[in-house]
């Protein structure tokens, strides 16, 4: 397995993972389709995903197996935890083929993005997640991250109720 740093050459292939992996492990708890598809279009639209890999404040790492991209991970170098206290680097996204899971890409694109934080000189690495995404919260406890408070992510058809969780690897 191959992990890097992804770059611009890298956009279409993270365009197409993204919007496949998030459909499949989060589209049915979307209660608009609308909303779901505007939330794709932004997140991984030409200008944001252009944008963002191009940008220093993020990196963009890519999971290969045998040449093809089972997974990548999204960080944002210092992020306020917003209604919690601090910043640091916000772990964005971390997405996986349902093939590749349980199959310890996860931990190892996760010690990257630790790596990223730490050459960044991050005091702290945060994210959001669902609250009822038990297998995603045990994996980022296993990770040595902990819930810090609660949040929500909101629309105009509904509320999602999010966990702030961190970890802090400042040395």
């Amino acid at each position: 397995m191959e992990i890097r740093q992804a770059v611009i050459e890298d956009l279409i292939t993270l365009q197409q993972l993204g919007r496949e992996t998030y459909r499949h492990y989060f589209g049915d708890l979307w209660h608009n389709s609308d909303e779901l598809e505007a939330f794709l279009a932004h997140d991984f639209g030409d200008e944001e995903m252009q944008s963002s890999l191009q940008d220093a404040r993020y990196r963009w790492i890519i999971a290969l197996e045998h040449g093809n991209a089972i997974g990548f991970a999204k960080l944002h170098f210092d992020q306020p935890l917003g209604i919690a206290k601090g910043q640091g680097a916000k772990l964005c996204k971390l997405y996986f083929t349902p093939q590749s899971r349980a199959r310890g890409a996860g931990s190892r694109v996760f010690a990257a993005v630790e790596a990223a934080a730490r050459e960044r000189q991050q005091p702290v690495l945060w994210l959001d997640v669902l609250q009822s995404n038990l297998p995603a919260i045990g994996f980022y406890q296993r990770q040595g991250m902990h819930q810090v408070i609660e949040s929500a992510y909101v629309t105009e058809t509904q509320t999602t109720k999010l966990w702030i969780m961190k970890k802090d690897i400042d040395d």
